[in-house]
C-alpha cells in the first residue's frame, strides 16, 4: 500500500471506528464468562471473523494469549496493522480470507483448524452463507471451544422526543436503502435477500445443528425495536421471518436502554449510515433519492435543536453463544 493510500485509508478507518458503536466491556466479559464456564475453558487462541480494522480483535488480547483477525477486505487489515501498537501485534495475526474458507487460510499452525478456543463473528453473519460458514467455524474450533456470533442494529433514540426521532430515522434509513434499488433481478439480490431475512429474523434463521453444537444461548437486547437498519419498505421486495432454532436452546430478551449506548448528532448519523450502506450516495440515477434523504436529515437536525445537538441512542443487539460438541 502506498503512503498516500495508507494515509487516506487510515483516515477512513479511524472514521469507521469512531462512527460505529463499540461493544461495552461487559459484553465481551459476558462472552468470556460463557467460554470459561462451558466446554474447554482454554484461552490460547481467539479468532475474530469480519475483523475490519481490527478494533474488536485488539480488545480480545486481555482475554486470550493470541488473537487472529480475518476479513475479506485487505485494505482494512493493512490499516489494522498500522493502528494497533507494535507490541500487541506480536500476539496477533491478520489474514485476508472469506469466512466460509477459513479452513484453507494461510494461518500459523497453532491457530489453524482445531486450534481455536473462541471464534467471534463480529457484525457479519447476515452477509455469510450460514451453513458453509458454520461448517468452517466448527472445523476451526477445538472440541469444547466457543462460538460467539453478534450483531447490533439500528440506533434507538431514547429520552425526550425519542418517538419522533425514531420515526424520522426509519424514514431516512428506508430512503437511503431505496437509493440502491432495484435489487431483484440483479447479481447481488441473493445476498440482499439473505441479509434482510437474517436481520428481520433476529438471526433465528441461523440453525445450529444439535449434532455439532450444544449449550446454545440466544440473548437479545432491546428486541422491541427491529434489528435491521431499515424496514421492509427499504428493501423493495418481500421478506419473511424464519425460525430454525431448536428446543432446549436458552432464549432471553432484555429491554435495557443502558446496555449498549452512545450519542449521535445528524452528522454522526449520516456517517454511520454511509458505513452501513456504502455506496448509497454514489449512483447518478438515484441522485433525486439521495437529495430526499439529505432533506430528511436536515429536518431531523432541526427537530433535534440544530447545530451540533446530540441525542442519546441505544442499540438492538443479538448474541448467539454455542459450544462445539466434544467427540
Amino acid at each position: 500500500m502506498s503512503e498516500g493510500a495508507l494515509d487516506k485509508g487510515h483516515s477512513f478507518w479511524r472514521a469507521y471506528i469512531a462512527n460505529r458503536p463499540s461493544p461495552p466491556e461487559r459484553f465481551l466479559q459476558l462472552i468470556y464468562s460463557y467460554h470459561k464456564e462451558n466446554g474447554d475453558p482454554r484461552t490460547a487462541v481467539a479468532h475474530d471473523v469480519g475483523t475490519g480494522p481490527g478494533n474488536i480483535a485488539h480488545r480480545l488480547l486481555p482475554y486470550f494469549d493470541y488473537v487472529v483477525g480475518s476479513d475479506v477486505a485487505e485494505d482494512a487489515l493493512n490499516i489494522a496493522r498500522v493502528l494497533i501498537p507494535p507490541d500487541d501485534l506480536k500476539r496477533m495475526e491478520f489474514v485476508c480470507c472469506p469466512a466460509e474458507e477459513l479452513v484453507e487460510a494461510p494461518l500459523p499452525k497453532h491457530t489453524g483448524p482445531g486450534e481455536t478456543d473462541l471464534l467471534l463473528v463480529s457484525e457479519c453473519m447476515p452477509l455469510l452463507d450460514a451453513p458453509r460458514a458454520l461448517k468452517a467455524f466448527h472445523t476451526m474450533l477445538r472440541p469444547g471451544g466457543t462460538l460467539a456470533i453478534y450483531f447490533y442494529g439500528r440506533p434507538i433514540f431514547v429520552g425526550a422526543n425519542s418517538e419522533t426521532y425514531n420515526d424520522m430515522y426509519s424514514q431516512i434509513a428506508d430512503g437511503a436503502l431505496q437509493c440502491m434499488q432495484p435489487f431483484e433481478g440483479t447479481p447481488s439480490f441473493p445476498a440482499y435477500h439473505r441479509s434482510g431475512t437474517t436481520l428481520l429474523s433476529w438471526l433465528d434463521n441461523i440453525e445450529l445443528p444439535t449434532e455439532s453444537w450444544e449449550k446454545v444461548e440466544r440473548r437479545k437486547w432491546n428486541n422491541d425495536h427491529p434489528l435491521s437498519f431499515c424496514g421492509k419498505e427499504g428493501y423493495g421486495f418481500e421478506i419473511e421471518t424464519v425460525d430454525r432454532t431448536h428446543p432446549g436452546e436458552m432464549k432471553k430478551g432484555t429491554i435495557d436502554r443502558d446496555f449498549w449506548v452512545g450519542e449521535m448528532n445528524t452528522d454522526g448519523l449520516a456517517a454511520y449510515m454511509a458505513s452501513v450502506l456504502p455506496g448509497y450516495r454514489g449512483r447518478p440515477d438515484t441522485a433525486d433519492r439521495v437529495a430526499k434523504v439529505d432533506g430528511m436529515l436536515r429536518q431531523l437536525k432541526v427537530a433535534m435543536g440544530g447545530g451540533d445537538s446530540k441525542a442519546r441512542v441505544a442499540f438492538p443487539v443479538i448474541l448467539i453463544l454455542a459450544t462445539k460438541k466434544s467427540i
